[in-house]
């Protein structure tokens, strides 16, 4: 019984684990690796008694495996730069100037979130990417929905904000 929930779970969450996981770490090696680690550790100990707790309690693992790495990780300036090594192989697709409008954006929009704390960060992936309810988040962060809900308010608030000042250096 316990490996075909298991099973379950795996096929259901392993994508947007590892699509949370890369969003997080920008290393598809580390997301790779802190994915086998989730699942590893709600195969152990995992005692499933809804498939919505079970959800964000592996998010939550997730979460904590990845800053528990990044504690333990080298220098930020070494990850810009890294990050910055990747960007430049990625690929042209399409018209040159649309593709050069969509990477500024999308360049943008990394930059103003990564500019965000840790936990509106995480707040604000879970609830716009992944699509998690108030009350998943909330269990994910180990907080109460009215403070998800105050904190995800704050979150974007601050990523409008930090997207303006953003927009106002592109312009100069």
């Amino acid at each position: 019984m316990k490996k075909q929930i298991f099973t379950e779970l795996f096929a259901q969450y392993q994508l947007p684990l590892y699509r949370y996981l890369l969003q997080m770490s920008r290393d598809e090696d580390v997301a790779e690796e802190l994915l086998q680690e989730t699942f590893y550790r709600a195969m152990i100990s995992l005692k499933v008694k809804n498939m919505i707790q079970a959800k964000a309690w592996l998010f939550k693992v997730a979460r904590n495996l990845y800053i528990d790495r990044t504690r333990k990780s080298k220098s930020e300036k070494q990850m810009v730069e890294r990050i910055q090594a990747e960007q430049l192989h990625t690929s042209e697709w399409g018209n040159p100037d649309e593709h050069l409008e969509r990477m500024t954006k999308r360049d943008r929009i990394e930059k103003v979130f990564h500019h965000l704390p840790e936990r509106m960060r995480t707040i604000l992936y879970l609830r716009e990417i992944q699509e998690f309810t108030y009350k998943e988040v909330a269990t994910a962060m180990n907080l109460t929905e009215s403070q998800v809900k105050t904190t995800l308010h704050r979150a974007r608030k601050k990523f409008r904000y930090y997207d303006q000042l953003l927009k106002g250096r592109d312009t100069e």
